[in-house]
């Protein structure tokens, strides 16, 4: 949070600057990411809160050299939704490292609600990509019907009932060519409301 949404705040602290740091980056550069970073922001990210400690999260790490598995699954969906195909096998290259994420719920389990499934999924995500931001790694989460097609479910073997694929996230170093702009205020009074005691 930065002075200009409050200026009575406190100045950030770490978490609030790592968070800031944090943006959605569309264009990288041509350089590998050290699998030491990756490994370590996949450790961060299974450190999020899930209920009845189900782990739901799976994360499928696809490299430059395995990549053009994942153009493949991205031509096949394309031409399945009538879509144009070489744009889609552009984004399947758009980064140096792309990284499916699924959520499998514990179906078995019947204190399981499958939203929070989700929701769970979505915290490691989160983490995940801080965590890179904290290495000064740049990152996209991608969805829609290319990113979450059969086609990519397949690549990755999601089997399992009710396994699916959330999203294809874009990691790689931004490209200092292509600055990203600045964030706008959050203008909090928004979307935040304090239920006082009267």
């Amino acid at each position: 949070m930065n002075a200009s949404v409050n200026p009575a705040l406190p100045a950030p602290s770490f978490f609030g600057e790592l968070a800031q740091r944090r943006r959605s980056v569309y264009a990288y550069v041509d350089a590998p990411v050290p699998r030491t970073v990756i490994e370590r922001a996949l450790a961060d990210a299974v450190l999020a809160p899930n209920h009845h400690r189900t782990a739901p999260w799976r994360f499928f790490v696809i490299t430059r050299e395995a990549r053009h598995q994942l153009v493949s699954a991205y031509e096949a969906a394309a031409r399945r939704t009538e879509r144009d195909v070489g744009r889609a096998a552009q984004r399947a290259q758009d980064a140096p490292v792309n990284v499916v994420v699924a959520c499998v719920p514990a179906l078995d389990n019947p204190r399981v609600v499958a939203s929070e499934e989700e929701f769970a999924t979505a915290a490691a995500v989160q983490n995940f990509l801080l965590s890179l931001a904290d290495a000064g790694v740049g990152s996209l989460l991608t969805t829609g019907a290319l990113a979450e097609s059969p086609e990519v479910a397949a690549l990755v073997g999601l089997e399992a009932p009710g396994a699916h694929v959330v999203g294809v996230i874009n990691v790689g170093y931004p490209n200092p060519e292509r600055p990203i702009p600045r964030r706008p205020d959050a203008q909090l009074d928004r979307v935040i409301r304090w239920i006082d005691a009267h």
